[in-house]
């Protein structure tokens, strides 16, 4: 098994250079590729469905060299200096959002003009990203899931992926300030104090931590917004900002996947009632979309370049899942095309 810092199989005569990419933007099973995988802690089920997902995914691509993560905070640092090193043409991220999103970090690392192209392999739980980009979750699809990841990462459509930065982090699929980020806090919180790693407890312990901020909390602080440059005065219960449809795993704001417009969507929540009342919405939004069924944009959807909050107080904020420290001010702007990433042909 190879582990953090081995390299990719070196290309062997007849192959293509490291970074080439084949005709009509696909990529060939010969180019060079990265595996990242996210050593999952799971057992039971899920942990089979993961386990036997790696072992497929490592027989496939057969000329990626595989580089494990390790959680302890210098994952992006070491996958840059690796991709440095062996110039893939594609990384493959074998994981959830919180493994995309390192991933994206580690090539945002990156020169421009040496970035691989990202793709995903959606092992994780929520997976907001890959679905949003047409791929389904391997615990949910099973094989067919699985044939369908791995079907992009070796022949895929290449296409551009916005991304957006704030605090001195780039999101692939999600920020909140206020309510959603209390959620994930006291999650956190509540993972630590009983002894649960953090990604333990799934929905349940999310839904609980939702229903203790929603009935026992004040959430946001007096603010002034700014949206693309024009001034309001507010109070925001939560401020959502997205770049792909799906948020949470299971709510749509979105119709479709609008994550290569240049822009981001905006939301601003006024309070609890607003909150719920809207995310039911996104819920039946999402169920619609499953079902084949014609769905809108959430009609307070804002589509921007950047926004700017200015608050009375520290607020707590997360970006793609991960907690970020209360900030008093915060700008988040849009890097149009910053990537590209595979995707199904048929998407």
């Amino acid at each position: 098994m190879r582990r953090n810092g081995a390299g990719p199989r070196r290309a062997g005569p007849g192959r293509r250079r490291p970074g080439a990419r084949a005709a009509r933007g696909r990529v060939t099973a010969a180019e060079p590729r990265v595996l990242v995988l996210n050593p999952s802690p799971l057992t039971g089920p899920i942990g089979r469905v993961w386990g036997r997902a790696a072992v497929e995914a490592r027989a496939r691509l057969a000329n990626a060299g595989v580089v494990e993560t390790r959680g302890d905070g210098g994952d992006a640092d070491r996958l840059a200096e690796h991709l440095g090193r062996t110039h893939p043409a594609v990384v493959v991220a074998g994981g959830g959002d919180g493994t995309v999103h390192l991933v994206v970090e580690a090539l945002m690392r990156l020169d421009a003009a040496r970035r691989p192209a990202l793709a995903i392999l959606p092992l994780g739980t929520a997976n907001n990203v890959a679905r949003s980009l047409g791929l389904a979750a391997v615990r949910a699809g099973g094989t067919a899931a699985l044939a369908r990841a791995l079907a992009a990462a070796t022949d895929g459509r290449a296409r551009p992926l916005d991304l957006g930065h704030a605090a001195d982090r780039h999101l692939v699929g999600s920020l909140a300030l206020g309510m959603d980020a209390d959620i994930l806090a006291l999650r956190n919180r509540a993972c630590a104090r009983w002894g649960l790693g953090r990604g333990a407890g799934g929905y349940p312990l999310y839904l609980w931590s939702c229903a203790v901020n929603v009935l026992a909390r004040r959430h946001g602080a007096p603010a002034r917004l700014a949206l693309d440059g024009a001034w309001e005065t507010c109070r925001p219960y939560n401020i959502l900002v997205t770049n792909t449809a799906l948020y949470a795993g299971e709510f749509r704001f979105d119709a479709g996947d609008h994550s290569a417009d240049g822009r981001l969507d905006c939301h601003v929540f006024a309070d609890a009632r607003d909150y719920v009342r809207r995310f039911v919405r996104a819920w039946r939004r999402q169920v619609a979309h499953e079902r084949g069924g014609a769905i809108t944009p959430a009609p307070e959807l804002r589509r921007i370049r950047e926004a700017r909050v200015e608050l009375a107080a520290p607020v707590a904020v997360q970006i793609d899942g991960e907690e970020v420290p209360p900030v008093e001010a915060l700008t988040v702007r849009v890097l149009p095309g910053a990537l590209t990433v595979r995707v199904p042909a048929a998407v």
